[in-house]
């Protein structure tokens, strides 16, 4: 998701303002690289960071960056997405939500593993977080990317996994794996028989998101006028569309400020979460 809508934003931001936004990918670093290069940048908006929750505020909570200081060094400009990640069983697994699955594990201790896109990845996460909550004996599978667990599953490798709500869609479709859950706040637009995990009965209210910031020190007349724009850009029916078809939730509009307070709860939460289970960086 994150090259495609930070081309669709800066095509706009273009036409809007009259000069050229440039998408530069700078990957590395667990999104470090690409954040100190908005730290060093001139705090005049011409350099923004378009970045997500897993880089910014769960990355804070693991392992917090030596090079910058995210609530110091970078301005919240607007929150844009916001989605969870699917929990996922392969066709024959006897659990059909979360409630079963929860029984299952603990009827048989050590016996399950579950795949997850890395260490302290989302899925990861909220599996430890339900681990600590329910006393789940579950074995942890971290891969590199979301589509080697999805890939695992389709394989019969991995009958558990916590996956992309937008790359899985292919598979979900075509009877592969089986959703029986997401986590976060937001059911996906996609699939919304697929109930989250507090509806369930399982509290999980941390989203993962993707947003723009500034260098810390950009004019809030800046920050503002992008805000302004961006937001307008998600009402659109094109936009809607588009993120439909990518299956992630359109979050309210939002101004810095408020993007500012869920930054600093998200931390806090996943903070909870890092600190209670132990998880330490790779």
């Amino acid at each position: 998701m994150s090259d495609t809508f930070a081309r669709i934003i800066a095509d706009h931001l273009t036409r809007t303002f009259g000069q050229p936004f440039i998408v530069d990918n700078k990957p590395g670093g667990s999104g470090a690289i690409a954040s100190l290069a908005v730290v060093k940048a001139p705090n005049d908006g011409h350099t923004l960071l378009f970045t997500n929750a897993s880089f910014t505020a769960v990355l804070q909570a693991i392992s917090p960056p030596k090079s910058y200081d995210l609530m110091r060094d970078l301005t919240p400009v607007v929150q844009i997405g916001a989605s969870g990640q699917f929990l996922a069983v392969v066709p024959a697994f006897p659990a059909h939500n979360l409630k079963e699955l929860i029984a299952l594990v603990r009827a048989h201790p050590d016996k399950y593993t579950f795949g997850t896109l890395g260490n302290g990845s989302v899925g990861h996460l909220a599996m430890a977080a339900l681990q600590n909550q329910e006393g789940l004996k579950i074995g942890h599978v971290p891969y590199k990317a979301g589509n080697e667990v999805v890939r695992d599953m389709v394989g019969g490798v991995l009958e558990i996994g916590w996956v992309d709500v937008s790359s899985s869609v292919g598979a979900i479709q075509a009877g592969q794996i089986r959703p029986i859950a997401i986590s976060g706040t937001f059911r996906a637009p996609a699939n919304p028989e697929v109930l989250t995990m507090t509806e369930q009965g399982y509290p999980f209210k941390l989203n993962g998101w993707t947003g723009l910031f500034a260098a810390a020190g950009t004019p809030p007349a800046v920050i503002r006028a992008i805000n302004s724009e961006v937001n307008a850009l998600l009402q659109t029916e094109a936009v809607k569309q588009r993120m439909f078809q990518m299956n992630v939730g359109l979050v309210p509009a939002n101004t810095p400020e408020q993007f500012q307070q869920t930054l600093r709860d998200d931390i806090q939460g996943w903070t909870r979460i890092v600190v209670a289970n132990g998880i330490k960086p790779e």
